[in-house]
Parts: C-alpha cells; sequence; structure tokens
C-alpha cells in the first residue's frame, strides 16, 4: 500500500470535476461549456474539503465581494478552472479550482466557493 493509498483512506468526502470545453451544436453553432456543462472529468471520487477560510473582502468590483476558500485534498488531478462539486457531511458545495500545490500522495487544490446548498 502507498503513501497515497493510505492519506486516501482518511478522505470522508465525494466531488465530480467539470472541465470547461468547447463544443459544436447541432446546428454548427460554436459554444464554450463551462460549470457543470462542461465535460465531467471524475465522478464520485473520494476527496476531503477543508473547513472554510472564513472569507476575504474583495474589492476589485464597485460593490465588495466576500470570497470563501477551500482547500480540496484529492488523489487525480484537477486543473485550474475546473468545476468541482464536492458534497461535504450531506451539503453541495459548487466551487471553481485554482492552480494546485502537487504532492507525490495527492494534490492540495485551492477552491473558490461559488455556491453551497444545505
Amino acid at each position: 500500500m502507498t503513501e497515497a493509498d493510505i492519506l486516501a483512506l482518511t478522505y470522508q468526502d465525494s466531488c465530480w470535476v467539470y472541465r470547461p470545453q468547447k463544443t459544436t451544436l447541432p446546428s454548427g453553432e460554436s459554444v464554450f461549456q463551462k460549470g457543470l456543462d462542461g465535460r465531467q472529468v471524475y465522478e464520485n471520487i473520494p476527496c476531503a474539503l477543508s473547513s472554510p477560510s472564513g472569507g476575504k473582502l474583495g474589492k476589485k468590483e464597485p460593490t465588495a465581494s466576500i470570497d470563501t476558500d477551500f482547500l480540496l485534498f484529492v488523489r487525480p488531478e484537477v486543473e485550474p478552472g475546473d468545476t468541482v462539486k464536492v458534497i461535504r457531511l450531506g451539503r453541495e458545495y459548487l466551487t471553481e479550482a485554482g492552480l494546485a500545490d502537487r504532492q507525490p500522495s495527492h494534490n492540495n487544490v485551492p477552491l473558490k466557493l461559488a455556491k453551497a446548498k444545505a
């Protein structure tokens, strides 16, 4: 059993990963699909979602917003811009992935909360 296998045994959460893609509609029109409309690359894989950061104030827009950040600990590679749906303790989190910190046993993927459902 490898270090990655042992660490994966501690994962209690599950996630689905969707990658943005360009596709052609039957009409011949090209469209860019992202979010849950993107191409599903992973389904129901074990992971661990960190506790939320508590948020940080973003002042780039005329109206300030508070972004909530998480870390996702997962074995497969998740690319920046992927949409990641995580189920943690029965609650669904829809997030966007940042640049992962790759480790020999797992990836630390920064996530920005897009939407949470109870």
